[in-house]
């Protein structure tokens, strides 16, 4: 009998064990063992930390299922009356979800079957205990302001008609709880996607967990090799970039047939969260040319410093201007000539133009008189006047005349920044900067198209351009040769691109 109490402590206190033991129902309406596959289960490694956890979920992974069961198990071991909440915009959706929870309940083993303190269209809760598992929705009166709850479940937030005031009432109702998001994109610069990108950027702590189609086990295909080789050019950077076999080839291609094109298997099944958001025309810098750019992490404050000033160095700053009233950030980079990495960052959007300058004229005698970009849109000029007024003047000039960005010298300042990053120069970005890179889009027009992430128009992605821009008039002192990790980076990019070695400096 002990031995028996043994294996039921551990199964009780394990996740995996106890969730591998539910019983679920399949495609066909009958009744099947949830065996947690291999992204279940890292979505329960992420849920155990207890941490807010954001899921962009493709088809088939079954996210809502395995959350549910988590939080089954959180409710079902608990010894405190805590409180779960499956919170959605219309209270259909969240009792849909509570009934998973109750196939989970009546179809554990009698021996297993807790007494239940209530269970109805609404709630399942233990008696024992007192934990609840409730389905609340936002429309209903007081919604979940009325009581607090230790953690809380929203399933495809992307698609509530109001995602902000479901937000709100969830965080009214945690305090310090757990919140869980799992969802499908709906569109470019959706809900989730703004959450997305502000975890990108260091502004919201979530775990964050993206899976690619080729992650998932299942989707795969027999083939005939002879029907399937030789593979496109496509399918060649495909394999390389992600590592695939001919069977995860196969499959690709065979949904691309069936769907009819590329771009709903790319909506459906997506490899990257640009796949995921189906953004409207070419992505401006893909995966492929980003693949050698670490992205580092960095906590979103005014200024960031990477590096501190180098007497043997010199640098260019780059500056976005806005105009300091809490929308658009003003920006500036400073970048280093030696490295082309970045060594300094200011980002705020509560800065007035006149002392922004000061600022950016400080930085730049810091760093060795550095050489400063300012585009003389709007309020760039004002921006300009000052620092010329404070007695600066290692202006950037092109052709004798301040910066001004057009759609033609936007074109050259990004082609200079994709040229330097296709190059293996640019070796590391921060994450803000590199998240609204890789949202950069080429209209059907050929026009760089910058896209609005939450409350910044692609500022820092600007600032960095412009800094790039400065850089090339930039002039080392005694430096005669290109360092050596540029001469590495640039070898590797000319084999990558001719098919030598691909794939051995895989991030992904």
């Amino acid at each position: 009998m002990k031995a028996q109490e043994k294996r039921l402590a551990k199964v009780l206190s394990d996740p995996v064990e106890f969730i591998s033991r539910l019983k679920i129902k399949g495609k066909s309406g009958s009744l099947i063992k949830l065996s947690p596959n291999k992204e279940q289960i890292k979505i329960i490694e992420a849920l155990v930390t207890e941490e807010d956890t954001l899921v962009l979920k493709g088809r088939q992974i079954g996210s809502s299922t395995i959350v549910s069961a988590y939080l089954f198990w959180k409710a079902y071991t608990a010894t405190e009356p805590i409180t779960i909440a499956i919170l959605s915009h219309k209270l259909a959706s969240a009792r849909h979800l509570l009934e998973i929870h109750k196939t989970f309940y009546n179809n554990l083993p009698n021996f297993l079957k807790k007494p239940l303190g209530a269970e109805n269209s609404t709630i399942l809760s233990f008696l024992d205990s007192g934990a609840n598992i409730i389905a609340v929705s936002a429309e209903g009166k007081g919604g979940l302001r009325s009581f607090t709850c230790s953690y809380l479940h929203m399933s495809e937030y992307a698609f509530a008609p109001a995602p902000d005031e479901l937000k709100a009432t969830a965080l009214s109702a945690l305090n310090d709880g757990q919140l869980i998001i799992e969802s499908t994109a709906k569109h470019f610069d959706d809900a989730l996607h703004k959450e997305w990108m502000r975890a990108e950027r260091g502004e919201a702590r979530w775990k964050a967990l993206f899976f690619p189609w080729f992650e998932h086990e299942s989707y795969r295909e027999d083939y005939d090799e002879v029907k399937l080789l030789p593979l496109t050019e496509a399918e060649v950077s495909l394999q390389q970039l992600y590592n695939l076999d001919l069977a995860q080839i196969a499959w690709r291609r065979s949904k691309i047939s069936k769907m009819g094109n590329i771009q709903k298997f790319n909506r459906e099944y997506p490899a990257t969260i640009e796949d995921a958001y189906s953004i409207s025309g070419s992505v401006y810098l893909s995966r492929e040319d980003m693949v050698d750019v670490e992205c580092v992490q960095i906590d979103p404050m005014e200024v960031t410093v990477f590096a501190d000033p180098d007497p043997d160095d010199s640098y260019a700053i780059g500056v976005d201007v806005s105009a300091g009233v809490g929308r658009d950030y003003s920006v500036f980079y400073i970048i280093s000539k030696k490295t082309y990495a970045p060594v300094y960052m200011l980002r705020t959007n509560e800065m007035s133009p006149a002392y922004l300058a000061e600022r950016i004229m400080g930085a730049a005698i810091e760093y060795n008189r550095a050489l400063v970009l300012i585009e003389s849109n709007n309020f760039g000029n004002v921006v300009l006047n000052e620092i010329r007024h404070l007695g600066y003047f290692n202006i950037y000039k092109e052709d004798g005349k301040d910066w001004i960005t057009t759609s033609k010298s936007k074109t050259i300042m990004f082609e200079n920044l994709k040229d330097k990053i296709i190059g293996g120069y640019i070796r590391w970005l921060d994450n803000i900067v590199y998240s609204e890179l890789r949202s950069i889009t080429i209209s059907e027009r050929g026009a760089i198209e910058l896209q609005q992430l939450g409350d910044s128009h692609s500022d820092n992605a600007v600032a960095l351009a412009l800094s790039y821009m400065a850089l090339e008039k930039v002039e080392l002192k005694n430096v005669l040769f290109l360092p050596e990790w540029i001469k590495t980076q640039r070898a590797h990019k000319i084999k990558t691109s001719a098919g030598i070695g691909a794939g051995a400096n895989r991030r992904y």
